[in-house]
């Protein structure tokens, strides 16, 4: 089916039914696990009401990307266009965003973020590198030990994780042959 164009970063332009309800019940499954987590973690904490709003907003997106960037209408919508890889990959401060707005360690979520997005660069100059699937589940193994390894709340590593997936293999990873990319 058509994606409205203001949903094409998002989505891509076309996407079949069942990835879309595939996307929503992703979205919705990891959402509910890290709210719990968050719940049963912190339940003393108490932030401000724009701090959820925002903060939920964030991580529903880390949840939503990691499965929508597996689908052939995302993967073939970035697959077409270079620029629009880096600009995804420099725009996403969002797991930095949610360490702060839930007060977690900044300096492991810089640790963390930075070897995303500085590994996400690295996948991105490797696309149409037929070594390019194997060596994203290398960094992507390499992240989970680092996010395990750095002592921080089950819902925050579990975030950082789907930030991991997201950025650097369900996105960076060309999954689907695309004719004629830039």
């Amino acid at each position: 089916m058509e994606i409205p164009k203001s949903l094409h970063d998002v989505l891509g332009e076309q996407q079949s039914k069942s990835a879309l309800y595939s996307i929503a019940t992703f979205t919705l499954l990891g959402s509910i696990v890290i709210f719990s987590l968050m719940h049963y973690q912190a339940p003393e904490y108490s932030y401000a009401w724009w701090q959820y709003a925002l903060g939920e907003l964030i991580i529903i997106d880390i949840v939503a990307g990691a499965a929508a960037n597996f689908t052939r209408g995302t993967n073939h919508y970035y697959a077409k266009s270079a620029k629009s890889r880096w600009v995804f990959i420099a725009i996403h401060i969002h797991l930095l965003a949610v360490a702060v707005l839930f007060e977690q360690p900044l300096l492991q979520a810089l640790y963390i973020w930075a070897y995303v997005i500085i590994c996400a660069c690295f996948l991105n100059l490797l696309f149409r590198n037929p070594w390019q699937k194997a060596i994203a589940l290398l960094v992507v193994l390499g992240g989970v030990i680092m996010i395990a390894s750095l002592g921080l709340p089950w819902w925050y590593q579990f975030v950082a994780g789907l930030f991991l997936v997201k950025v650097c293999y369900s996105f960076a990873v060309d999954h689907y042959y695309t004719k004629n990319p830039t």
